[in-house]
This record gives C-alpha cells, sequence and structure tokens, in this order.
C-alpha cells in the first residue's frame, strides 16, 4: 500500500532510486539488473514496463552503440521528488520500534551481509 499510493512496487521503487542515485548518465541494462540482483530478461521486462509508464527512457550508449544506458524521464525525476519525502519519514516511523543496540546490531548485520554479496 505504501508503495500502490504512488504507482509503484518495491521492484519499480528500487529500480528508479538506483537510476535516480546515479544520475544524469544513468545506468546500462546489466548495471541496473545488477544493483536490483535480478536476471537479464527480469531487468528487461521491467525496463519495458516502466518505459510505457513514462519513467524511464533507454537510449544507446555513445561509448558502445551495443549497449543500452537506461535514464529516467522528467515524469520520474517529479514522482521521486514527491515519493522520498513519504518513503523516508515512512522508514523512519519503522525504525522507531528499534532501540539503539538493535539499531546498531541491525547496521553490523546489513554490513556482513554486504561483504557477503560482494564476495558472490
Amino acid at each position: 500500500m505504501h508503495f500502490a499510493r504512488y504507482g509503484l512496487s518495491s521492484a519499480k521503487f528500487n529500480a528508479l532510486i538506483h537510476l535516480y542515485m546515479a544520475g544524469d548518465r544513468g545506468l546500462t541494462q546489466s548495471e541496473l539488473g545488477n544493483k536490483v540482483m535480478v536476471s537479464r530478461p527480469t531487468i528487461s521486462g521491467l525496463i519495458e514496463r516502466l518505459e510505457k509508464e513514462d519513467l524511464v527512457l533507454r537510449n544507446t550508449d555513445p561509448a558502445d552503440k551495443r549497449v543500452f544506458r537506461v535514464c529516467l524521464t522528467n515524469r520520474a525525476f517529479v514522482l521521486m521528488h514527491a515519493f522520498l519525502p513519504v518513503h523516508n519519514d515512512y522508514m523512519h516511523k519503522v525504525m522507531l520500534t528499534l532501540d539503539r543496540h538493535e539499531k546498531e546490531a541491525l547496521i553490523s548485520l546489513l554490513e556482513k551481509i554486504k561483504k557477503g554479496l560482494e564476495r558472490v
């Protein structure tokens, strides 16, 4: 419901936030797929759906015409600027359920998982 009010799903948000953080240059389809940890066919389908909703553009990379770069549209930037404060507030409220020690433990465990993922 949190994402649905903005016409998003967690998968769409995950892709959009990575593209948002990448800036104007965007990401290659392969880079985006790696960041959201999905297969090549899955990221292609997700990008197609985002294109149909006018949230992303796929352009050929000037340095390599075989590669597509994915960038946010103006509509996506407006959506992200509206949604991110709401999302941050939501996540803040969720995290209030943890005390300081639990938050530190969570951060430590997430860092450990991240290191494990980097080795894979």
